[in-house]
């Protein structure tokens, strides 16, 4: 990332990944940071998520309803597919999709905020259940 962004949209769930990228984007970059959160449906307290974001320093959060945009482009076209493989398990079947719901959704907020960067804090869990 340029030395010349100072404005991101961060994917942020609240958890530790996305909260410790946020803190590391603020820090590093002195960027404004602008969360993204997504109601896939997982029942989460979006609004303690988005506290704790205005907690780590963010002015603006953003919590957007997708949850029949992730049912019926992600979850059902995966059904339909038999997704049957040896080795995977179930965090790889029910947490894969919702990975590739957001992202979309960030590019969206990304050019509605004038954003020139967008990140995630997902780290890689290489088969750990």
């Amino acid at each position: 990332m340029s030395q010349g962004i100072k404005k991101v949209v961060l994917a942020y769930s609240g958890g530790l990944d996305t909260s410790v990228i946020l803190k590391w984007l603020q820090e590093t970059y002195d960027a404004e940071v602008i969360a993204f959160c997504a109601d896939l449906g997982q029942g989460e307290d979006l609004q303690a998520i988005k506290a704790k974001a205005k907690a780590l320093g963010v002015k603006k959060v953003y919590v957007e309803d997708l949850r029949e945009t992730f049912v019926t482009d992600y979850v059902f076209p995966m059904l339909r597919g038999n997704p049957c493989m040896k080795g995977v398990t179930c965090w790889d079947l029910d947490r894969a999709p919702a990975h590739r719901t957001p992202p979309g959704r960030n590019r969206a907020e990304r050019r509605r905020r004038s954003s020139l960067a967008r990140c995630h804090g997902q780290r890689e869990r290489s088969g750990a259940v």
